[in-house]
């Protein structure tokens, strides 16, 4: 039994360069408030919450000699 659905599910498929024109588009049309706002959200986004930095950890050891837990 197939149920019908209350809104038209619809999908679309772009190529990357339509997707970066509309892109394009959309930024330039845009009031500079509106940039400034998401220039705030995306600094937010990476300089906020800066997790620690991660640590590599090397050991050497001779493959001939059994490995130590």
């Amino acid at each position: 039994m197939t149920k019908e659905r209350k809104i038209a599910l619809i999908a679309k498929k772009y190529s990357f360069k339509e997707a970066e024109e509309a892109d394009d588009k959309y930024w330039a049309n845009a009031s500079t408030e509106e940039r400034l706002k998401e220039l705030i959200e995306l600094r937010k986004l990476f300089l906020e919450d800066v997790p620690t930095k991660m640590q590599k950890i090397v050991s050497r050891r001779n493959i001939y000699e059994p490995e130590e837990n």
